[in-house]
């Protein structure tokens, strides 16, 4: 029988209206790089629900980073265009909701990112959960892209020896409104496995990274859990659920061609193979497996798909 390997996500898509507000974030502040800069495929525009649309791309990453790239796409008509998760609170369901980059200092990290216009749910907030214990901002900027800007406290962090203002993004959350539901389509389905549970019936009452009203914060529970093909916190996707703070559901516009936290892709190995199987689950990819361009793999195959919370998701292989 065919088989197929799914990895981690390498890069996350951002849809923009203007770059330069991205670069100053992720170059002047995180300390990446320009990895390359071209014109859009047009056979992506076209799956995007675009066809004949120009657009222009710009893949930033971490200079000691292969993974946990961003990737810049500015359309012609973008403008006009919807934003994804609008107007959004941190217990809002729906599409992608934040790309996670570590820091070494977090006040030192939203200082200069606030001006930037960047602005948080709250301060930087240092809370446990489970056996971590970090300082976390959760910020949003430019075309309402969402960051989650963390210091690990305890235990000491490993393998960031190459940090020094900013890592390169490890994981990316998403707010489901069923997590029974979410972690089927992404175990079952895809066969990622658990990396990381965490849950309380209540939060405390007081401050929280959510920016939830700390009188009501008691009548909240938090569900945590973080899943990978292959069991690691890298290019992982984190669930997250608040029980008793079930806001708007934003799915419907998180998806591209619209502005803001549009993608995750992530690579696959036999993706004829991946196809048949998502046949076999009665489960419908958004587009693909077409053949389109992508720096710098070259040539790829990629196939789109939608988690049942409307995160996109795309995956590729190199042809």
């Amino acid at each position: 029988m065919q088989t197929y390997e799914i990895g981690g996500f390498t890069e996350a898509v951002v849809l923009v209206t203007d770059p330069t507000p991205h670069f100053a974030a992720w170059i002047d502040v995180g300390g990446w790089q320009l990895r390359h800069a071209s014109e859009l495929d047009p056979v992506l525009a076209q799956a995007w629900g675009c066809p004949g649309e120009a657009g222009r791309e710009w893949l930033l990453g971490h200079p000691d980073c292969a993974g946990g790239h961003v990737r810049l796409v500015q359309l012609a008509q973008g403008r006009r265009r919807p934003q994804i998760r609008a107007d959004d609170q941190c217990w809002d369901s729906g599409g992608i909701f934040d790309l996670n980059v570590r820091v070494p200092d977090v006040e030192a990290a939203a200082a200069k990112l606030r001006r930037l216009g960047w602005h948080g749910a709250t301060p930087p907030h240092c809370w446990n959960f489970g056996a971590l214990e970090v300082s976390e901002w959760l910020a949003k900027g430019p075309d309402n892209v969402r960051l989650a800007v963390i210091e690990r406290i305890a235990p000491p962090l490993q393998g960031f020896a190459h940090m020094k203002s900013m890592s390169q993004v490890f994981n990316s959350s998403q707010i489901v409104r069923d997590m029974d539901q979410a972690l089927a389509f992404y175990c079952d389905v895809l066969g990622f496995r658990s990396v990381y549970r965490y849950a309380v019936p209540a939060l405390a009452a007081g401050p929280n990274v959510f920016g939830l009203p700390g009188s009501l914060a008691s009548q909240v529970g938090l569900c945590i859990e973080i899943v990978h093909p292959a069991g690691a916190m890298e290019g992982s996707i984190e669930l997250v659920t608040l029980a008793g703070a079930q806001g708007l559901d934003m799915a419907s516009a998180a998806r591209p061609p619209n502005t803001g936290l549009a993608v995750l892709r992530l690579p696959v190995r036999g993706i004829a193979a991946f196809a048949a199987h998502l046949a076999a689950c009665g489960v419908t990819p958004e587009f693909g497996p077409l053949r389109t361009a992508m720096a710098p793999y070259g040539q790829v195959a990629m196939l789109g798909l939608r988690s049942p919370d409307g995160a996109w998701l795309e995956f590729y292989e190199p042809v």
